[in-house]
């Protein structure tokens, strides 16, 4: 948890001074398992409030939650499973959640020889993500194209 707030003044193209305030909050919760057993997990969420006022006000929630499983079915099989979810309160109602998840399976054969890994990323295939930054006196936007969904099979040799 935490919080900022900035008071400052500016000028824009030569007009007069004005008033520009700033605040910023963050909060969010993990919880996390130690089980002894062969499932384990890791979940939170975070959000951030931002307000940016002067003669008017823009304010907007964001919001990052996350969920890692971990299965360990024995000492030669395990699962990652990795799942986050972006939400950006500040854009249009069409495109402002996004969806991950990652999981990847390992099979250990030979005990520090041989491990065979099988790999997937952005499972959900998402093949955009659009973030936006606010101040006093501007809006930007910002696009990333991801790489598509795919499947690696990984072998792991050591000699």
């Amino acid at each position: 948890m935490g919080a900022n707030q900035s008071n400052f003044k500016n000028s824009v193209n030569n007009t007069n001074l004005r008033e520009v305030t700033n605040l910023g909050v963050d909060y969010g919760f993990e919880l996390r398992s130690g089980f002894k057993g062969f499932f384990n997990y890791h979940l939170g969420s975070k959000w951030n409030y931002n307000q940016v006022k002067t003669s008017i006000k823009n304010d907007f929630t964001d919001n990052v939650s996350f969920i890692d499983l971990s299965m360990q079915f024995n000492d030669e099989i395990n699962v990652q499973v990795q799942g986050e979810r972006y939400y950006f309160g500040n854009l249009g109602k069409d495109n402002n959640k996004y969806y991950f998840l990652d999981a990847e399976a390992r099979y250990v054969v030979d005990s520090n020889k041989l491990t065979f890994f099988l790999s997937g990323k952005n499972l959900f295939n998402t093949k955009t993500f659009k973030n936006y930054s606010v101040s006093d006196i501007s809006i930007s936007q910002g696009e990333y194209h991801l790489i598509p969904r795919y499947v690696l099979l990984k072998m792991e040799y050591r000699f």
